[in-house]
């Protein structure tokens, strides 16, 4: 199990070097037209300042071509234009929404009174809102689910009956996250690496247990409660990004959410280990 989870940190802390990088980015070119503008048609003007236009030509001459946006009536001289494109879709996505599902594993030290736990499931939405062409901050929200067989000792139980309880328990969390990556449209694949910090909740359920007491040579039944516990937590990791289409889109995901123990950070300590894929929604 300790080697599993040091390879999923290890994946982790690779794609966020590999996105802080801005490497393994493939870019598709959206065709450029530099002939004449036809008034009455929709275009995206790009300057050489960068600065992107996107509206319907509704008048031109020698110097100025006007177009109408969503804003007003703009005038852009001619020599100040570096590229006129059909496509009308701005360069910077405005926002993204994704939604998506996997494996939670769980890591560190948590009961020793519990058995080795399977892998739960996990399910996250999060919302995206870029803030430069490779930098954005993203709202992470998740719940997530382990099953888990707790193991019980009484003392007045010599006979080796079973001692093993189903119990589940729920994980909420919530972070917010720097994310490094492409955000343009021309990106079709990227690499994306994040950072952040944020809060993790478990809740335990409740049990019985039922257990014959040699003592008295009763049968005896014990009621446990559930138990609630909220930890600070960062989170780093990573994941791949590709468009289907200009708004929809897929993207695999890897986190590590490294939480605190007696208010300490404990690398490779308490933690979860989510790995997601879903689908991608942009705004432009």
């Amino acid at each position: 199990m300790i080697k599993t989870n040091l390879s999923f940190i290890l994946l982790s802390v690779l794609l966020s070097a590999a996105a802080a990088g801005f490497i393994s980015n493939i870019y598709s070119q959206e065709e450029i037209i530099m002939d004449s503008i036809t008034t009455g048609n929709k275009y995206k003007i790009t300057m050489y300042n960068d600065k992107e236009v996107i509206g319907k030509v509704v008048k031109q001459d020698s110097v100025f071509v006007y177009m109408v946006t969503e804003t007003g009536t703009v005038r852009i001289k001619f020599e100040d234009i570096f590229s006129v494109s059909k496509s009308t879709i701005p360069k910077l996505m405005k926002a993204m929404l994704t939604l998506g599902g996997g494996i939670l594993l769980q890591g560190g030290y948590y009961e020793h009174r519990s058995s080795e736990n399977t892998p739960g499931y996990s399910i996250q939405a999060t919302g995206l809102f870029p803030f430069s062409e490779n930098k954005a901050i993203r709202l992470d929200l998740s719940f997530g689910q382990f099953n888990r067989d707790r193991i019980m000792y009484v003392y007045y139980d010599p006979y080796g009956t079973d001692n093993s309880i189903k119990q589940y328990m729920n994980v909420y969390s919530a972070f917010a996250d720097i994310v490094f990556g492409n955000f343009t449209n021309d990106s079709k694949f990227s690499v994306y690496g994040l950072g952040g910090v944020g809060v993790i909740s478990t809740s335990e359920s409740s049990y019985d247990y039922t257990y014959y007491n040699s003592y008295d040579s009763t049968y005896r039944t014990e009621h446990y409660g559930g138990n609630k516990y909220t930890f600070f937590s960062l989170a780093l990791g990573g994941g791949l990004r590709f468009k289907i289409s200009n708004k929809i889109g897929a993207f695999a995901e890897v986190q590590y959410n490294l939480s605190t123990a007696e208010g300490f950070f404990f690398f490779f300590g308490r933690g979860y280990f989510p790995i997601r894929a879903g689908l991608t929604y942009s705004f432009y």
